[in-house]
């Protein structure tokens, strides 16, 4: 590389990166629509287990607390491991990373549906979550690099509707067919899928072309200053508050359903099923109104949506009630991620792209992890009226630092492109 100009971009190195030899037209098809997928199966992880924490307590007779604890443990690896999985996706290319995590998704789903107590279940749950952690930033990566910039934040809002899905559907899922059927079903069926899954990106998902990348990563000082800037910090407790929220209704809500309607595992996931036609469409049209008006007022909106959402669970009487406020938190989630996640993305820049999606990952799981241990806790201590209660505090306070943060124009070729170091224009302005 001495003796040349130092390329800021991607486009400018005459090769796609990582994702190298990135096909066009129909042949991209097959490549986006397993990322996407892959990202739905990711996100269902969460609360597969949700409508069923019933059942494990009392097989196990783990109390609210290690109930949280057993969702949580899903989480918790991700703290560690996205950042590294996020520099070796950009480093060895998407494919490797997305294949190995689905097939650890497999193998810890497996794990869970064995299990006959606490100790193995919070096992395979961490082993999930490593899976997830790598096949998720690996997917998004490889979706965004086939994006357009100019619909970066609409595509990246598809992708976060699989999540978005992934999530509803998760509980949906575990309650429907573990009551049903069995306890072990619906953990066999995401280690089936999430096989399957990992053989088709094998074959269809681009090998990759790893580049040399001295000179443009982004290392730790640069990282630590990112974080620093008003956009970055604004955008990561976004993140941290909406993530949080999700994993303390997958607790709170459930058990809630059990204890004061008396509903049933299939129950209980039927109403998580009813948002989740609300959560798909939602966010790609918030992440093409980010597009066009910018990512914070989307940010922005979907806070204030969902901390309406927690007060809606916590006073609407009845199933009804309990339908409405999941609605509630399904939009308001997905037009969260919509704004925060293109907004995220544009700080990094292409270079570090996959490295910038491990730190989303990390702060995703920052919420991840307290939003069921603070659920299952306050839970214990208080009832849900108190749990959510406290979320809508948390919620506005992170609203009210958005709201006067760094706004975030709609995405410039400039801006997106970034520095040599990786750090992108944006975190200057």
């Amino acid at each position: 590389m001495s003796g040349a100009p130092t390329p800021t971009s991607i486009s400018e190195l005459g090769d796609p990166g990582p994702a190298g030899g990135l096909p066009t037209g129909p042949r991209r098809r097959p490549a986006v629509l397993i990322a996407v997928v892959a990202m739905g199966l990711d996100s269902a992880l969460l609360g597969l287990i949700a409508p069923l924490l019933p059942v494990i307590e009392r097989r196990t007779g783990a109390g609210e607390f290690e109930l949280g604890l057993a969702l949580a443990a899903y989480a918790i690896p991700i703290l560690f491991v996205s950042l590294p999985l996020g520099r070796l996706a950009d480093s060895v290319g998407r494919r490797p990373v997305l294949v190995a995590g689905l097939l650890l998704i497999a193998v810890g789903s497996a794990v869970i549906a064995a299990s006959t107590s606490l100790l193995p279940l919070i096992v395979g749950r961490g082993v999930q979550g490593v899976g997830s952690a790598a096949s998720w930033i690996a997917a998004l990566a490889l979706i965004s690099d086939f994006a357009p910039r100019e619909k970066k934040g609409e595509a990246i809002g598809f992708a976060l509707a699989a999540t978005s899905v992934g999530a509803i559907a998760g509980p949906a899922i575990g309650g429907l067919t573990g009551d049903s059927i069995s306890f072990e079903f619906p953990f066999l069926l995401v280690a089936g899928l999430a096989a399957t899954v990992a053989v088709a990106a094998a074959v269809a998902v681009p090998a990759g072309v790893a580049v040399e990348r001295s000179g443009l990563v982004l290392r730790l000082p640069g990282l630590v200053r990112l974080v620093g800037s008003p956009e970055v910090r604004a955008t990561a407790l976004t993140v941290i508050a909406g993530a949080g929220a999700l994993g303390l209704v997958d607790v709170v809500a459930p058990l809630d359903a059990d204890q004061r309607l008396g509903l049933s595992a299939a129950s209980i996931g039927a109403l998580f099923a009813v948002a989740i036609a609300f959560d798909a469409a939602v966010a790609p049209i918030a992440g093409r109104a980010g597009d066009r008006v910018g990512r914070q007022p989307v940010a922005l909106f979907g806070l204030v949506v969902l901390a309406g959402s927690m007060l809606a669970l916590a006073l609407l009487p009845g199933t009804a009630g309990l339908a409405v406020g999941l609605v509630a938190v399904s939009v308001g989630i997905s037009a969260l991620f919509a704004g925060s996640v293109p907004w995220l993305d544009e700080a990094f820049g292409d270079l570090d792209r996959a490295y910038g999606f491990g730190f989303l990952n990390v702060i995703l799981a920052v919420g991840f992890t307290v939003g069921p241990l603070l659920g299952g806790g306050v839970y214990d201590l208080g009832g849900p009226v108190l749990a959510y209660g406290l979320a809508t505090a948390a919620i506005l306070s992170v609203a009210v630092v958005v709201a006067g943060g760094g706004a975030a124009a709609p995405a410039t070729d400039a801006e997106v492109e970034g520095e040599a170091s990786g750090i992108s224009t944006a975190t200057s302005r």
